[in-house]
């Protein structure tokens, strides 16, 4: 269990996560430790206790002496994010594709028909989900251990982003045509160009974002 922690804390921390990651919690929304304590029926030690991890997990940050609130990504922290699963992602792929196996293999024609027939102007948030099931394929069978770690570390930040993207029906209907290209670049046994189409995906994805969502703050950096 994480950090052998209470089950009591552990299932609050749960739920608070999901409903952070779900935008049930929206972003810039206040945490208030007293009304947790009351919907919880807790005291205000496990409480404090599930925050301080929340905010380790970059879900939420302390404002000030107020208190906490769920955390609005920036500009900044959309670069970051994408800069390093462009690293690590971009390897894994590789990697993948190098130790593939029936198994995987099996997996990615599914996926790849699910892909191919997903109606991304009605479901985007499908296109998400099945996009998210390739990532997360991948790392499973990169074999590598390291990167995997430094995945998980992103994986709360990088669904996150995704509440974003799946806002812009443009943004993942280029994913969805993304990710199947990774799929046949891989079914392919071609390390190489299965990295590079990560690389890119990832890269192009992020400077959709900054275009769509971040564009009035690029245009006043550059004045």
């Amino acid at each position: 269990m994480r950090r052998d922690i209470g089950d009591l804390k552990e299932k609050i921390y749960t739920d608070l996560r999901e409903k952070i990651l779900n935008e049930e919690i929206k972003p810039g929304e206040w945490i208030v430790e007293r009304k947790l304590t009351e919907i919880y029926r807790v005291s205000r030690t496990p409480i404090r206790e599930v925050l301080r991890m929340l905010m380790e997990d970059g879900l939420i940050e302390l404002n000030g002496k107020k208190g906490y609130t769920v955390k609005k990504l920036t500009l900044e922290d959309f670069v970051e994010i994408y800069t390093a699963r462009e690293a690590i992602e971009g390897a894994a792929a590789s990697l993948a594709c190098r130790n593939r196996d029936p198994e995987m293999l099996q997996k990615l024609q599914k996926l790849k028909q699910e892909l191919e027939g997903v109606d991304i102007e009605s479901d985007p948030a499908k296109g998400v989900a099945l996009g998210r099931q390739l990532h997360d394929l991948l790392i499973e069978h990169s074999g590598n251990k390291i990167l995997k770690k430094f995945y998980e570390k992103l994986r709360l930040l990088t669904n996150m982003t995704r509440n974003i993207t799946k806002r812009s029906v443009e943004i993942e209907k280029k994913s969805r045509e993304e990710h199947v290209r990774i799929i046949e670049a891989i079914l392919d046994g071609d390390e190489t160009k299965v990295e590079e189409l990560m690389r890119n995906h990832l890269r192009r994805t992020l400077t959709s974002v900054i275009e769509t969502y971040y564009s009035s703050i690029m245009k006043r950096a550059q004045t």
